[in-house]
């Protein structure tokens, strides 16, 4: 299987409201500090994580789904 890649921070300009619980918040924000880590410009944000993730599960949906 395809391996899960953050994607660098880019415009997205439709707003969505979603709800995280405590644990998922912090686990991706974990990660996003992660992967900003040693880097002198934020180049990967929380939201860049949930539409990567979005993305992800989309192109690895069963076929019945799509």
């Amino acid at each position: 299987m395809e391996t899960f890649n953050l994607q660098k921070s880019r415009e997205s300009n439709i707003i969505k409201s979603i709800r995280f619980s405590e644990e998922l918040n912090d686990s991706i924000i974990k990660v996003v500090e992660k992967a900003n880590q040693g880097k002198s410009v934020k180049q990967y944000s929380f939201n860049g994580f949930v539409c990567s993730a979005c993305e992800f599960a989309l192109q690895h949906l069963p076929d019945e789904l799509k």
